[in-house]
């Protein structure tokens, strides 16, 4: 009787330091996600509006851009209603569905920064905010257009003439057009990967310059088959 007795006890005192180190390691993993979500929580909350300038890069571009997107959107609609060619449709769809979720991100950044949707300053004035060479790196062009119009964006008789267009001379004024709007589009978000101070805007900003310049080869190569 005392060896299997002698035995268990050896089993349960081999087993108690097995229990405690599991006991450890639940505690440390409970801390650790502890301490994760007080991070997180403090980022919440040290991510205060005042942070984000109401002039600055960022907010500047965030506000500029929806701008920018509603005209593509209404360009991409209108020729998604009168145009035949598939192919145009297809691009119009896109465009219409791509741009309108990325205006809805952009209002929540000002959102949660805790600033208007509607800047103070002149358009594209963010586009000067950097220093020395940092800011020169783009100063042409946002000197190639007019403070009080955004690079690349149609004139509203551009637009009505659209609107008015059908056919094939329709899908060739969109095609030309939305290469236009697309390449104001790259040199705004450009500008916002260099003076952007968040990472979220600049990731943002370079994702669309590499997708924008994507698009004007596709517009550029359906435009020569039309």
């Amino acid at each position: 009787m005392t060896g299997p007795n002698l035995g268990a006890g050896a089993a349960g005192r081999a087993a108690r330091p097995v229990q405690r180190r599991g006991l450890l390691w639940a505690v440390f993993v409970t801390v650790v996600i502890l301490t994760a979500l007080a991070f997180f929580a403090i980022g919440r909350l040290s991510g205060a509006p005042q942070q984000i300038s109401d002039d600055g890069p960022d907010a500047g571009f965030a506000r500029d851009m929806q701008v920018h997107h509603a005209q593509a959107v209404e360009m991409a609609l209108i020729i998604r209603d009168t145009s035949t060619n598939e192919e145009i449709r297809a691009v119009a769809y896109d465009i219409a569905t791509t741009q309108q979720h990325q205006k809805g991100q952009m209002f929540a950044w000002l959102q949660g920064w805790g600033l208007s949707q509607a800047g103070k300053g002149a358009p594209m004035a963010w586009m000067g905010a950097g220093s020395g060479d940092h800011g020169q790196s783009h100063g042409a062009s946002a000197a190639a257009a007019p403070q009080s119009q955004m690079e690349g964006m149609a004139t509203p008789e551009q637009m009505q003439a659209l609107r008015a267009a059908s056919g094939t001379e329709a899908d060739r004024l969109f095609t030309d057009l939305m290469i236009r709007h697309h390449q104001g589009g790259v040199a705004m978000a450009t500008a916002a990967v260099n003076l952007a101070e968040t990472a979220r805007v600049r990731d943002f900003a370079a994702g669309l310059v590499e997708a924008q310049s994507a698009e004007i080869l596709a517009l550029q190569d359906l435009r020569a088959r039309l």
